[in-house]
């Protein structure tokens, strides 16, 4: 039955005041943590402190519940470890102490972005401290490295902010990687790490289609006196004035020099630009203004490696593809709103223009939708999730999205929204189960998976709520496009269809004769081609959905993105057959939530393959195909940040880079451009920039 208005205007009062809380708890927390909360059972006590040998030693309801504990025995360090547990399972934990503990190592991330760790005591003949084994654990205040201790590894206590005191019962070990203490204000630990930056030649990722170095004097960048810029170019004379400063230290403009920014539709694409430096200054031409930000994203980077003078040079440059995209997923694990901003900040560094947000899934309903206050009410929080026993609430509300689209637009990043149809809804049919056959009311899903409930193709309340949820969204996202989803709603397993009785009577309506699931790609076809015209005709979107072989009509115009492993080929060939545009992230090479190599994070999961920084690099927009293809029917490139195993921020940085660089640059740069080791080469410097800016990017490669 439907709520009344009056029960719905307080339930939307209700959640209302909900997201003010909220609100007011990430302002507290910071960004530093996906906001996660607990929920207990009713007359249970957590303990408060504990000794065992090991974490398999506890109950798995007691280790979200953990502040403190002291372990005794040899630490394991691989698969679902100790030092996993810990992290993973036990997000409260404040003090850890291993003093009596038997391990030669901390390893690689140990405790990488644990947001309430304030005190470990580390076992005594440890030998070595691991690559950011404590990074961005900002409230960690004490730490006392062990006489045994020979090697810190790079990155190792990065953004310890308030790490005020670093005892060394010994000599400081000879070894301590890059980084491994940055933005820890103890001012004695400057000289122990290199932090250098410097290299002979520029690094730019993606690499351009064209660079000539001149000849002549440099540009002293101090030189630079003032900015000249066209009035619709005000954005980009912001971003060169906020370079300058962050990367060659200018508060005031004094020199002769000049930096000029100008449109030359003369040039070809959109996104082109030129670039020229020499010692009168800099020129940047664009198609657009979005071409001259990215000849600034160029500039900037060329400042990476020399913030006090630079070369003369030209380049010229033009993308391969329309969309270079990131998809990440705040359903599973929630990310504050301040953190999407900073995400498009990063991304916009190498030329990525598309976020693509999954805000609805099987777990959560994440965006607020206003004739509809029971999506937040009941279902934006992710209950206990698989082995992680604590809950993840949060949502976005529609002003919130508005303020994302105009930050990203500055940034010339598109915002994309998804929501999932028919499949992958069970957060949604919770609130309102006459979504589904048979109205029948579900839990929120707990686990990883498939759902086998489905949107209901045979009932108007459906298709009145999407045009709803799609018409408040067209307001909220200008962007052209809108994900479907469409992914994992095949036969078999998921045939909740086939006896319903609507369903058979939609069936027996469109003729199909069949009783069995065979045919119910035709109901998926019906509901998409219903929801596609309303998105056409009325709002003007072109869709974008998951390919699935099950799809065997596509509408003419359509994107649809290559995901499975090993079906990009059939994608391709769908897409070719029925007029469709095609985005390329196949998991093979673009699923960034797999690890990077093996025991890297994510040591436990559901059976994930590994996803190499080679891998990724190597993908090949154009798949073997002709110049025709790429012409007619590719449209990008794009990597998935699913976020069933990432649980802070960091950890999506840490997941997406430097694999997001390989496929910034497979999407961007000529193949003849391409080289793999040269790549790495310019990779080290992007990445130590990245590093010295608190950046959490994976050094597993």
């Amino acid at each position: 039955m439907m709520l009344s208005s009056c029960c719905d205007m307080k339930i939307q009062l209700y959640y209302l005041l909900m997201n003010r809380m909220l609100f007011a708890a990430l302002v507290c927390w910071g960004a530093l943590t996906s906001a996660f909360s607990m929920s207990r059972t009713e007359g249970y006590t957590p303990p408060a402190e504990v000794v065992v040998p090991n974490m398999k030693d506890l109950r798995p309801e007691d280790k979200p519940y953990l502040k403190s504990i002291t372990l005794t025995g040899h630490l394991t360090t691989t698969g679902n470890s100790d030092f996993r547990q810990l992290r993973d399972l036990s997000f409260q934990v404040e003090r850890v102490d291993l003093r009596r503990a038997v391990c030669s190592a901390i390893p690689d991330n140990a405790f990488h972005s644990r947001p309430y760790l304030r005190s470990v005591i580390l076992p005594q003949g440890v030998t070595k401290i691991g690559s950011q084994a404590f990074f961005g654990c900002r409230r960690l205040e004490r730490i006392v490295i062990p006489t045994s201790v020979e090697e810190i590894g790079e990155g190792a206590f990065n953004g310890c902010t308030l790490l005020r005191e670093v005892v060394f019962e010994g000599a400081p070990p000879r070894k301590i990687g890059k980084f491994a203490f940055n933005g820890v204000p103890v001012s004695s630990l400057e000289s122990l790490s290199d932090n250098g930056l410097l290299a002979d030649e520029a690094a730019i990722i993606p690499i351009p289609a064209v660079v000539e170095h001149g000849k002549g004097s440099p540009l002293l960048t101090t030189a630079i006196g003032r900015i000249v810029a066209a009035p619709a170019l005000h954005n980009e004379a912001a971003h060169a004035r906020r370079i300058l400063k962050e990367r060659a230290g200018l508060e005031l403009l004094k020199g002769r020099a000049e930096i000029r920014l100008e449109l030359d539709t003369t040039l070809r694409g959109d996104e082109a630009y030129t670039l020229n430096v020499d010692r009168r200054g800099v020129c940047i031409k664009g198609r657009t203004a979005a071409g001259v930000f990215y000849g600034l994203m160029t500039f900037e980077q060329l400042l990476v490696s020399h913030p006090r003078r630079l070369q003369p040079i030209y380049v010229a440059d033009a993308p391969r593809t329309k969309i270079r995209e990131f998809m990440v997923d705040p359903c599973r694990t929630f990310i504050p709103f301040e953190e999407l901003k900073r995400f498009v900040v990063e991304m916009a560094r190498y030329k990525m223009n598309a976020l693509h947000l999954h805000l609805v899934d099987d777990q959560a309903w994440r965006i607020e939708i206003k004739k509809y206050p029971r999506l937040l009410a009941l279902s934006s929080t992710r209950p206990s999730m698989d082995d992680m026993l604590y809950s993840s609430p949060g949502f976005y509300t529609q002003d919130e999205m508005k303020e994302l689209v105009a930050f990203a637009a500055k940034y010339h990043v598109m915002v994309i929204p998804e929501i999932e149809m028919p499949g992958h809804e069970v957060a949604a049919i919770h609130a309102y189960p006459q979504l589904t056959p048979g109205a029948k009311r579900v839990p929120v899903r707990t686990t990883c998976g498939v759902s086998n409930e489905l949107l209901n193709p045979a009932s108007e309340f459906t298709y009145e709520f999407l045009f709803n949820v799609f018409d408040e969204l067209a307001e909220v996202f200008p962007a052209p496009y809108v994900h479907l989803g469409g992914d994992e709603a095949g036969i078999p397993p998921l045939d909740c269809w086939t006896n319903d009785s609507s369903c058979v009577a939609l069936k027996k309506r469109l003729g199909i004769k069949t009783e069995d699931g065979s045919e119910n790609w035709r109901l998926q076809k019906y509901m998409f081609d219903r929801v596609i015209a309303h998105l056409r005709d009325k709002l003007g979107k072109t869709p974008m959905f998951w390919y699935e072989t099950d799809f065997k009509e596509i509408q003419p115009g359509c994107v649809v993105f290559a995901w499975r492993h090993g079906l990009t080929n059939a994608a391709i060939d769908a897409a070719i057959r029925n007029k469709a545009k095609i985005m390329l992230c196949p998991g093979e090479h673009c699923y960034l939530d797999y690890p990077m190599q093996r025991g890297d994070m994510p040591e436990v999961n559901w059976g994930m393959p590994v996803t190499t920084l080679k891998a990724s690099y190597d993908l090949e927009p154009s798949w073997g195909r002709d110049a025709d293809f790429e012409q007619n029917n590719l449209y990008g490139v794009a990597g998935t940040l699913w976020s069933e195993c990432i649980n802070t921020p960091e950890r999506i940085y840490y997941q997406a880079y430097p694999r997001g660089l390989a496929l910034a640059e497979a999407g961007w740069s000529l193949r003849t451009r391409r080289n793999y080791d040269d790549f790495l080469r310019r990779l080290k410097i992007i990445q130590n920039d990245m590093m010295r800016r608190g950046i959490s990017v994976s050094l597993q490669y």
